[in-house]
């Protein structure tokens, strides 16, 4: 019987557990925009993520960073989806209290069903930034490059619909 993830202690665990070199992942992970507007390009960052029905968590213009989150549901028949305190929590307070007993994991189930999505954007040159896309499910960096490709293409159509609008 397994009891949720595996312990990682570090970063460097992680790296570790990694199936694919890092430099294959980061080729999967990033692209480069011909554009100097972080603003713009961060602003559809959150509307590309919001297609993909994240909730947006973290929002800082100055770093450069967009973080969300989204439930994903693999099983159809996991009865905690329909609990009542399923989606009622805040990210940082996993504590729930409630009528019968008191439980530190609430109806989580782990945390194995929380897709969690970081954006970097940075300059790179003078003309260009670049826009690193990092996605976590399970505690576990997501290899498979389906998910950063449709991120991507999300993010692109964005792009030009922004600039269409302007």
């Amino acid at each position: 019987m397994q009891w949720g993830a595996e312990l990682q202690w570090n970063s460097k665990s992680q790296i570790l557990m990694s199936e694919d070199s890092q430099v294959k992942q980061r080729a999967i992970q990033t692209r480069v925009f011909e554009t100097t507007d972080k603003i713009k390009i961060m602003r559809v960052t959150v509307a590309a993520m919001q297609d993909l029905f994240f909730d947006i968590d973290v929002l800082d213009e100055d770093l450069g960073v967009v973080s969300g989150k989204k439930m994903f549901h693999e099983n159809p028949n996991d009865p905690w989806p329909d609990h009542p305190t399923y989606y009622a929590y805040e990210t940082d307070n996993l504590i729930i209290f409630n009528l019968t007993n008191f439980r530190t994991w609430g109806p989580f189930k782990y945390r194995n069903d929380l897709i969690r999505m970081t954006v970097t954007v940075r300059p790179k040159e003078k003309t260009r930034l670049l826009v690193r896309a990092s996605v976590q499910y399970d505690i576990r960096a997501v290899q498979d490059p389906e998910m950063y490709q449709k991120f991507f293409k999300t993010l692109e159509q964005s792009l030009f619909l922004s600039a269409q609008s302007e």
